[in-house]
Formats: structure tokens, C-alpha cells, sequence
């Protein structure tokens, strides 16, 4: 019986890599060809019995049924959707002062816009007021 001795643990050792892989016909992968089949078999029974269209609109039915399928319940899908996205542009902006959007902004405010007004305003528009109510 061989000891812990007999072994060189820096020696290489060759691993089968299709041990690890999935299951795949070409580059469908096997856990999407059942619910393609049903998705086709479903796609001819509507575009062909039900609405009888022709073969080209069952085709497209077909191929957009199974490639959103695999979009949906495929892994990694990223890898292939990331292609669509576009390149962000950065711009640089300026310094912008917070102002919260649950307070009254400052210029709104009875304290502050009592403050701002002058007597000469406050009677101009007392006498305003009163000659539109004796009208």
C-alpha cells in the first residue's frame, strides 16, 4: 500500500476538463432544448392552426419565443446583452448646493419674505388691495 511519501504533491495531474462542463448540442445549451421544443410546438399550433399564417411569421415566432427564453432563463446572459449597451459620457458638472426637496425653499419662507418688504411696499399695496375691494 502506497504512503503519503510515495506521492509527490508537486507533481502535475491531468484533469479531464468535459468532467466539468454542461451538457450542450452545438451551442444550445442541453437544459434549453426541452422548453424550446415546447415553445415551437406552441408557436406552430397558433401561427399555423389557429391563425393560419404562413411558415415565415411561424419561423419568427418561433426563433423570438426561444431566444427570449434563453434570455430570460439562460446563464450569464449578460455576456451576450452587454453588447447592446452603449458607452456612458461623462461629463463634469459644477458645485451645486443641496436644497432639500421637503422644505419650502428659502425664498417662500413668511419670515424671510417679511423681512425683505418694506414699509413703502406693505402700504403701496395695502391701498391697492383696498381700491380693487371698493370697486
Amino acid at each position: 500500500m502506497p504512503t503519503e511519501h510515495d506521492y509527490n504533491f508537486d507533481e502535475f495531474i491531468p484533469v479531464n476538463q468535459v468532467l466539468n462542463s454542461k451538457p450542450q448540442l452545438g451551442p444550445i445549451p442541453g437544459e434549453q432544448v426541452i422548453p424550446w421544443v415546447v415553445i415551437a410546438i406552441i408557436s406552430y399550433v397558433l401561427c399555423q392552426g389557429i391563425f393560419g399564417l404562413g411558415w415565415l411569421p411561424t419561423l419568427l415566432v418561433v426563433v423570438w419565443g426561444c431566444a427570449s427564453w434563453w434570455v430570460l432563463t439562460g446563464n450569464e446572459g449578460w455576456r451576450f446583452l452587454s453588447k447592446f449597451h452603449g458607452v456612458p459620457t461623462w461629463k463634469q458638472g459644477g458645485p451645486v448646493q443641496y436644497e432639500s426637496l421637503l422644505d419650502q425653499p428659502s425664498s417662500l419662507r413668511k419670515d424671510k419674505r417679511a423681512a425683505t418688504c418694506s414699509s413703502k411696499n406693505s402700504k403701496k399695496r395695502k391701498t391697492q388691495v383696498q381700491r380693487r375691494i371698493s370697486r
